[in-house]
């Protein structure tokens, strides 16, 4: 009788280990997919510090308006 309850535990242990390593197959492969896709979207993510000198309404020769300049700029003026 001993004998048999220990094939029996082997028997599930090895359809554990079966069904385990069936998972890691679908897992993995899907984990490394969604890495490359995440790193995909992440390398093409607009850049925010990026500034387009060509679109209208942009001046890169002014600092901005009066209003928005410290007290200290306004008094050197």
């Amino acid at each position: 009788m001993t004998e048999r309850s220990i094939q029996i535990a082997v028997a599930r242990a090895d359809l554990i280990v079966c069904t385990v390593l069936k998972w890691l197959a679908v897992i993995v492969p899907l984990a490394v997919l969604f890495l490359l896709v995440l790193l995909m979207v992440w390398a093409h993510r607009p850049d925010p510090y990026l500034i387009d000198y060509d679109a209208p309404g942009v001046d890169i020769t002014s600092e901005g308006p009066e209003a928005l300049k410290p007290e200290y700029w306004r008094d050197a003026n």
